[in-house]
């Protein structure tokens, strides 16, 4: 069927309209790009992801090191605090045995308080050793601490100590060598790495030791 003059007159305007339009690509952006600007874009893309890797490895390893040091001032300042305070409250204790190994655990936490101390002296340049850089963590301490003298006074009070001495300690020491060995793993540094070796050593026994202690 032949096509009157109108039809004829529009076919020849839309293949105009095609041949003269130049091809787009999303939201009508012309993407004819000439070869040397997409080169220069595609150099400008890798650039940027390579700045964007260093500064990942960068934030990552000093997150590290922050953690590292984090784990060192937990470690340090439960030390310290038990070694404190455990004394006081070991004399008290009725059962020999128990006081046996109370003042065992307490030679154990001055010692590791001591090599402790020593790195954060030599090997963080800490000057304050008796309370943590990061307020969070001296929080969390403190209030850890308040909570084991409560728990022990009021056991005291009651005429339970020795259940509960039992009890806390018991705990307190596998939290101990939970948190030295968080550090262990975080650090490269070999004389922390001694001195929580030996600690680890040292708190394993004890912690065996106040497991199986039954009372009389």
């Amino acid at each position: 069927m032949l096509m009157d003059n109108k039809q004829y007159l529009e076919s020849i305007a839309k293949d105009t309209r095609a041949a003269g339009t130049p091809k787009k690509g999303l939201f009508g952006l012309d993407l004819n790009i000439p070869p040397v600007v997409k080169k220069l874009l595609i150099g400008v893309g890798i650039v940027l992801v390579l700045i964007i890797i260093v500064a990942m490895i960068v934030s990552i390893l000093g997150g590290t090191g922050d953690k590292e040091r984090d784990y060192v001032d937990k470690v340090y300042l439960r030390t310290s605090h038990l070694a404190k305070e455990i004394p006081a409250y070991n004399k008290q204790v009725k059962s020999s045995q128990l006081r046996s190994m109370g003042t065992s655990l307490v030679s154990v936490l001055n010692e590791t308080e001591y090599s402790i101390a020593n790195v954060l002296k030599n090997d963080f340049a800490a000057e304050k050793i008796d309370e943590s850089e990061n307020t969070k963590i001296n929080e969390s301490e403190n209030n850890a601490m308040a909570e084991l003298l409560t728990n022990l006074d009021n056991a005291q009070l009651n005429g339970l100590l020795d259940r509960v001495y039992h009890r806390e300690i018991t705990y307190q020491i596998g939290t101990l060598l939970s948190m030295e060995h968080e550090a262990y793993t975080s650090t490269k540094i070999s004389g922390l790495k001694s001195a929580l070796e030996t600690s680890m050593n040292n708190l394993n026994q004890l912690y065996e030791q106040f497991q199986n202690f039954t009372s009389n």
